[in-house]
């Protein structure tokens, strides 16, 4: 692996470790109420084009990055669609 490839590794792995500790505090708490549903959409929608294109032109720190933030991501946002229908549920007269 080339320098350059190195170098991509390494600020895939800062940008992609910083969405952990969000994803460890919704699923500890439960709370996604100021977490905003159209920004991870999007972020998500994001996420899979740049994996895609990654997949394209064959590289490790795009499809590394993207694929690993995508996982966490969606997880944000799937734990949103989930603890928000719950707290609507339990509030229904």
């Amino acid at each position: 692996m080339n320098p350059v490839e190195l170098l991509g590794l390494f600020a895939a792995a800062c940008t992609t470790s910083c969405f952990v500790p969000q994803v460890v505090q919704v699923w500890r708490t439960h709370s996604t109420q100021d977490i905003s549903l159209g920004m991870y959409a999007l972020l998500c929608v994001g996420l899979l084009s740049w994996l895609v294109y990654g997949l394209l032109i064959q590289s490790a720190p795009i499809i590394l990055s993207n694929a690993f933030t995508l996982l966490l991501a969606s997880g944000v946002l799937l734990m949103k669609l989930r603890f928000e229908r719950a707290g609507q549920l339990q509030h229904k007269p």
